[in-house]
């Protein structure tokens, strides 16, 4: 049944993977860069926020950078330190509080951040899901290019962001010295604490699982003793449907009493066919297989996979070579628990793609995450 559940997901809709461009490593210091003279020319600089629990840094900085007066507000910039003028254009070290209305990683956070102020990516190392390095290009309001080398760490339900940003122009001088500065800079404060909270939800004793408190639990269906399929939703910052969840759990044996000795069979595929047909009736045509992975769980499985589609709106009813935009993916994740009252899980994730809406498309596949994680 295995070999006939993975074949059917491959073959979903067969097509090329679909992979993003190659990004630049994030650059080293210089071989004749004279490190002990730089840091000997640079101050140790402390930050604390009376009101800011969790804001704290340091960092070095030239001694002949100043900083601005402070104007005391809680997000947004709440420092920035100013080099000297080169040119009309000083470079600056910005360092920003930004609120989180919803699970993210800082990778996808930052991405997304960049895409709505338009700046553009050019290097980014991922350490973690709460903590990320980049480097970018932006264009400033008075139409001034700079070089920005950040870190972002996600603590509790903000994101603290840290840019030295260089003049385009003058990067080739001043890009070790900017490396320099970001390499010295410590985020003082880190919590664990999670951006949103969790709901649980559970069915009998038999399914448990948790997800982010901005989803909303649209109700179950119970198609038969040993089948459960229950309905998430998501709504993005204009109230509108971003996003669904369905969980869908079959058993051998009963999921509401397991005194019952009855056992059922099992058979996947029906339901994985079932899964098609819906959307193919809303007016979708599942289209490329855009990536195969391994979902990551906490139950132990026998066997688990996770495959994702991109979604195309059907524009007729009849064949024609006219293709509308991909507008959603699809993701599909198929496993089977371990022991004498294994179940199987089929998980589906409806979400904006990644083109379309890259918040959306993080925070929903963020909360996918969440969710198999949490399952028991």
């Amino acid at each position: 049944m295995f070999l006939v559940v993975r074949i059917l997901l491959i073959l979903f809709l067969l097509a090329a993977p679909v992979r993003a461009e190659e990004l630049h490593p994030l650059p080293d210091l210089s071989k004749d860069f004279d490190l002990t003279a730089y840091a000997k020319a640079t101050d140790s600089v402390t930050k604390d926020f009376p009101n800011i629990p969790n804001g704290s840094f340091k960092l070095s900085l030239p001694k002949s950078w100043m900083e601005r007066v402070a104007i005391g507000q809680d997000y947004g910039e709440i420092a920035r330190f100013d080099g000297p003028a080169i040119g009309d254009v000083r470079p600056y070290f910005s360092y920003k509080r930004m609120q989180l209305p919803r699970e993210n990683t800082a990778k996808l956070e930052l991405i997304s951040h960049l895409l709505r102020s338009n700046y553009t990516l050019r290097s980014m190392r991922e350490i973690d899901d709460r903590n990320v390095e980049a480097m970018y290009v932006l264009i400033d309001e008075h139409n001034d290019s700079f070089v920005v080398r950040s870190m972002m760490r996600i603590i509790g339900p903000d994101a603290y962001l840290a840019e030295y940003a260089v003049p385009v122009s003058a990067w080739d001088t001043m890009r070790d010295a900017q490396t320099f500065a970001v390499r010295s800079f410590k985020f003082l404060k880190d919590s664990t604490e999670a951006i949103e909270k969790r709901t649980e939800r559970t069915y009998f004793k038999s399914v448990r699982f948790y997800y982010p408190a901005s989803w909303v639990f649209e109700g179950e269906e119970i198609p038969s003793d040993n089948m459960v399929v229950q309905k998430l939703a998501s709504k993005d910052r204009g109230n509108q449907l971003s996003g669904n969840v369905r969980l869908t759990v079959i058993s051998t044996r009963s999921l509401k009493d397991t005194a019952v000795m009855q056992t059922f069979n099992v058979s996947i595929p029906p339901v994985l066919r079932g899964i098609r047909k819906m959307y193919e009736t809303k007016g979708f045509i599942i289209d490329e297989s855009l990536e195969s992975r391994k979902p990551a769980l906490n139950v132990p499985v026998t066997f688990s996979t996770m495959n994702v589609y991109n979604l195309r709106e059907r524009l007729t009813q009849y064949d024609t070579d006219q293709k509308a935009p991909v507008t959603k993916e699809l993701w599909i994740a198929v496993f089977t628990s371990t022991g004498p009252d294994a179940k199987t899980y089929v998980a589906e994730l409806f979400t904006p793609s990644r083109n379309t809406d890259m918040y959306s498309w993080s925070t929903n596949t963020r909360a996918f995450e969440i969710i198999l994680k949490s399952i028991q």
